[in-house]
């Protein structure tokens, strides 16, 4: 029986090549994501050991421990005095703003360099390393970007610094909250890249530099050490673990090996990679599940049309055994081989997708060389081999469930006795009840719980799976209505069409549930991803009515107001002050501007709230009748519920005079113009900055955090429509798949009515109008299925941000989906006409199945 099934694969060769090429996708999908993985992986390790490389011995922070800088360097000193010791140095990193003459400005990663040149990871290119407390090494790269080179300043923004005072009670504070200090570049380096910071534009200061200016706002990476010549390593360790146990540090800080320091920095800086790649196998995943029903149905089809071959073999003495084995061979070998051809496309693909990623994006993929692991191949070999196995497994038990001399009956008859599908439809109606009952409760309760979200999540998934199940009860009337009133007009194709999707239902169903399957979740993201950043962008300006505020410790005067107001698509500018809120609300300590009416009515956006003089405009739901403020003194203030701002509070200068509010505490509140796109929020953000000479770090408020988590949502939006795609590439293949092996149980039939009248013209478009049919169908039930489920999805989701829900339905992109279905419908039924026009009726009446 397995020559049988050699010998049917390579007469009709066809008919498998594009289930071979359904399985390729799959299987090509998932070695991808395993071999981009390890390639990641492996560049990461590459880069974390090459700051270690001269290191004999570090001391890590232990997993998840912060440990700031000045908490590290009283450490140095002991460390160092260690028996065998020659050197310990300091490695760690701030994120911190500059700017120059050359540039606006710019976020750099500072460290400090190694106190021993031994130690160095960097190459000097020009001028020296760092001596003096302000003396700075740029990267290569960063100083090619920013235009610097030897001799440039940069001012660097720093925190209020404590020095040496001897009180402990009584530190000693160099300046303002914010101040500046200017560094001088005194050389240019390679650095190669920042593991942690890939991307990053880096630069270098004395340690002591670091130390004074910035070791407070960063963290350690590692103190790296140097042995004297003979020195034992892991007796130095010991000596060096001791030392850690018994300071402050206890707990805090492990000495380890270089290779192990490198394996846990490793280990902890890999765990977003583990995230992405934990995604792209979800998305693999559902390809694979596509696929699955593809391969099945197409299978299907391929056993319903040899039903008379399979009872002449059940004649010759064929058992069932050996019937179902001949089956499930032809389908694990075409796996086979569609995985292994998909395995060796993966490994080109992620080839070309590392030149492309080192190409464009050199800093944020720092790519070493492209890792193929053998678990990669094999793992795509055998999701291959395993989904065909699966998916031939229906078709092959409808084979054998027949006697011969049942299955000497017409192709038309009905394979499996629909009796059994009775119970199928019941538990496929059963899991949409369930899933609609579960999402309205889950709607409803998920302000009581986020676990509710899980329920709906739960629900939506029921759903899915009940429509799967009950497909070939749903789709069909589906199918049949659409085509009645859509394709009437087309006159005898047309109506042949429908008659044709509707002759073989569960084939019909089985094709366009894959389709369904890739738009829903399609739709699903697309209107979930764009109707939460509406609904959140809606619920921040409720709970933080300013677009742009900017806090200052100083006076603004008339000239740079009248800069901030000139910045393109800002509206207007005024000047407030600011008070403290003594306590939280809702998790959040509330900033509180004192403002005028006049000027708040011009600045605040429309969900703001009424400003009434004396009182303090709190949110709605505030439960106390006052608020506790503090100024240069202390007090409660009534309290005026309206609106939602909960986490802007807003008073009059009347409550500002009475706390004492210091001229110098105030703040610059700004409103955006109406169409201001999202895009330029960032521009405008660094325009404001730069006006109010203050980093960009600073400029907070409702636009500044809408284009952050904008520009991520439109992020993951691409991403994910971009990898679902793979998934529907799949299931227009069934749809191909579904017509041109229509095509080869037709012949006959075409051929009659080709001699009846039918012209060559009349039957490409009859094949055309059944690929349209279908695909057009599931594209529509899935674009309907998928924005409700993107809805409930905002819903739950937004359900604490907003008090509304922004529904925000591409309809340009819907109109691509359907048309790119249509179109993708049409493509798919090019080849099965031309093999139809191209046999004459006499021909087609002679062949006999």
């Amino acid at each position: 029986m397995i020559a049988v099934a050699l010998a049917q694969i390579r007469i009709h060769w066809a008919r498998f090549l594009a289930i071979g090429l359904g399985i390729a996708l799959a299987s090509g999908f998932v070695a991808t994501t395993l071999i981009i993985n390890s390639s990641l992986q492996d560049s990461l390790e590459h880069a974390v050991g090459r700051s270690f490389e001269n290191a004999d011995l570090t001391v890590v922070p232990d997993r998840d421990v912060f440990v700031g800088g000045d908490e590290a360097s009283p450490l140095l000193r002991p460390l160092a005095e260690v028996d065998g010791v020659a050197t310990a140095s300091l490695s760690a990193r701030t994120v911190t703003t500059g700017r120059g003459s050359a540039f606006s400005e710019s976020s750099f990663a500072l460290s400090p360099v190694p106190a021993d040149e031994r130690l160095d990871t960097f190459e000097m290119v020009s001028g020296q390393r760092p001596e003096a407390t302000t003396d700075l090494v740029l990267d290569t790269r960063t100083a090619s970007d920013l235009n610097l080179g030897v001799g440039d300043e940069i001012r660097f923004t720093v925190d209020a610094v404590p020095v040496e005072s001897g009180n402990d009670d009584m530190p000693i504070y160099r300046g303002s909250s914010q101040s500046s200090v200017t560094f001088s570049v005194v050389g240019i380096a390679e650095m190669g890249q920042d593991p942690a910071l890939p991307g990053a534009t880096r630069a270098l200061t004395t340690a002591s530099g670091y130390q004074e200016y910035f070791a407070q706002q960063g963290d350690v990476i590692a103190i790296q050490i140097a042995l004297e010549s003979g020195a034992d390593p892991e007796a130095v360790r010991t000596q060096l673990q001791r030392v850690i146990d018994g300071s402050e540090l206890n707990g805090s800080l492990e000495a380890l090996s270089v290779d192990d320091a490198v394996k846990a920095k490793t280990d902890r800086l890999s765990g977003g990679n583990a995230v992405v790649t934990g995604l792209l196998l979800v998305f693999a995943g559902i390809s694979v599940i596509v696929a699955i029903l593809v391969v099945s149905n197409t299978f299907s089809v391929i056993v319903a049309g040899r039903r008379r071959e399979f009872a002449l073999l059940r004649c010759l003495g064929a058992t069932r055994v050996q019937m179902y084995g001949s089956v499930v061979a032809e389908g694990l070998f075409v796996g086979l081989l569609g995985s292994i051809f998909g395995v060796l496309t993966g490994v080109v693909g992620s080839r070309g997708l590392m030149a492309v990623a080192v190409r464009y994006w050199p800093q944020e993929f720092p790519y070493d060389t492209l890792t193929v692991p053998v678990s990669a191949l094999v793992s795509g070999v055998v999701v291959g081999a395993l989904l065909t196995i699966v998916a031939t497994i229906r078709p092959a038990r409808s084979a054998i469930a027949v006697t011969p001399l049942e299955a000497l009956q017409p192709f038309d008859a009905s394979i499996s006795p629909s009796t059994r599908a009775r119970p199928r439809h019941l538990v496929g109606f059963g899991c949409i009840g369930l899933g609609v009952v579960l999402v309205i409760v889950s709607v409803y309760a998920v302000s009581a719980s986020q676990l509710w979200i899980l329920g709906g999540a739960l629900g939506g998934g029921l759903v899915v799976t009940g429509l799967v199940i009950s497909a070939a009860k749903i789709i069909p009337p589906v199918v049949a209505w659409t085509g009645e009133v859509l394709f009437s007009p087309w006159g005898v194709p047309g109506q042949l069409a429908t008659l044709n999707t509707l002759r073989n239902p569960r084939r019909t169903a089985a094709t366009a549930t894959a389709l369904i399957i890739g738009v829903t979740l399609v739709a699903t993201i697309l209107v979930g991803g764009m109707s939460t950043k509406a609904t959140l962008s809606h619920g921040l300006d409720q709970r933080y009515p300013v677009d742009i505020s900017v806090p200052l410790s100083g006076l603004v005067d008339v000239d740079q107001l009248d800069d901030v107001r000139g910045i393109p698509g800002v509206s207007t500018a005024v000047l407030a002050h600011r008070a403290e809120a003594v306590e939280d609300f809702k998790g959040s300590r509330p900033e509180i501007f004192v403002i005028d009416p006049d000027s708040a009515e011009t600045v605040l956006g429309d969900a703001a709230a009424d400003i009434v003089s004396g009182r303090v405009t709190v949110p709605e739901d505030y439960s106390s009748a006052t608020v506790r403020v503090k100024g240069l003194t202390e007090m409660s203030v009534p309290v005026h519920r309206e609106g939602l701002s909960s986490l802007a509070f807003f008073t009059t200068p009347e409550v500002g005079n009475d706390l004492g509010i210091s001229a110098t505490t105030t703040a610059v509140l700004v409103r955006l113009d109406e169409d201001v796109d999202v895009d330029e929020i960032a521009r405008i953000r660094q325009s404001v900055a730069e006006a109010l000479d203050v980093s960009s770090e600073e400029v907070g408020g409702s636009a500044v955090a809408r284009g952050t988590y904008s520009e991520l949502i439109d992020v993951m939006l691409a991403g994910a429509v971009a990898l679902l795609f793979v998934s529907v590439v799949i299931a227009l293949i069934g749809v191909s798949n579904t017509v041109s092996l229509s095509v080869i149980e037709r012949q006959r039939e075409n051929a009659l009515m080709r001699a009846l009248g039918l012209s060559i013209s009349q039957l490409r478009t009859l094949l055309a109008l059944e690929a349209v049919l279908i695909s057009s169908v599931a594209a529509l039930l899935g674009l309907v299925l998928g924005s409700a489920l993107g809805i409930v999805g905002t819903r739950l989701v937004t359900h604490d941000y907003s008090t509304d829900l922004i529904v925000d339905v591409s309809v340009v992109s819907f109109l691509g989906i359907l048309g790119v279905a249509v179109i993708a419908g049409i493509l798919s039924a090019l080849a099965p006409a031309r093999r139809a026009s191209r046999l004459s009726p006499v021909e087609g009446l002679k062949l006999d199945f």
